[in-house]
């Protein structure tokens, strides 16, 4: 079997929803669903933002809300980075907002990497239970930290977190770094994947 070039890997499918969420068109990639999608791609007539909504993975979740805070123009470009399982290609969903009012969204779901490179370098797995240390080495989230965990989950930017808590924009950049590390996520787009595979945040 000849193994796709590199530009293969890296196609994108993309959806336009309009500001219901209802998919409005299709790029080839996401109208093909070759078994290579992170998530079930919903054509075009389907509601995106519901089906994701009503599906099982808990990455799912992340992205629903991510289209939600785009579609509520709570923020206008919002991406998850992530995987089903540590052997699977890790995916890179962008949601980002059209122009005009009630215009809707574009969505962009596309492969970034293979399996992880060794278990040396796999990210630990955390999991919540009423208070009790995340991770190892007793390192929990703060009250704080986790506000600004719930917030980021709901798909608001820095500055609208900022805007929300009351408090100073690089107060909240440290709280986002820390909440990062202690998850032992790559980034923030991964910390929110944990905690919604985790259920540390509420669905939807």
């Amino acid at each position: 079997m000849v193994a796709r070039s590199a530009i293969d890997q890296q196609r994108a499918g993309i959806a336009v929803v309009d500001s219901d969420g209802t998919v409005t068109w299709t790029d080839e990639a996401w109208a093909a669903d070759d078994g290579e999608a992170s998530l079930p791609r919903v054509p075009i007539g389907a509601n995106l933002l519901e089906a994701y909504r009503e599906y099982s993975d808990p990455r799912a979740q992340a992205i629903a809300n991510a289209i939600a805070a785009v579609l509520e123009g709570k923020v206008t470009y919002f991406e998850i980075e992530h995987r089903s399982d540590p052997d699977s290609p890790s995916f890179l969903t962008s949601v980002a907002a059209l122009r005009g009012s009630g215009a809707g969204a574009v969505v962009i779901d596309k492969v970034v990497g293979g399996r992880e490179p060794s278990e040396r370098h796999r990210p630990t797995v955390v999991r919540a239970s009423g208070g009790a240390p995340f991770g190892h080495e007793g390192e929990r989230l703060t009250p704080r930290e986790r506000e600004v965990l719930d917030l980021m989950a709901m798909g608001l930017d820095n500055r609208a977190i900022a805007a929300k808590l009351r408090i100073e924009y690089t107060t909240v950049r440290g709280h986002v770094r820390a909440v990062i590390e202690k998850l032992g996520a790559r980034s923030r787009l991964e910390a929110v994947a944990r905690a919604y595979r985790n259920g540390w945040v509420p669905k939807g």
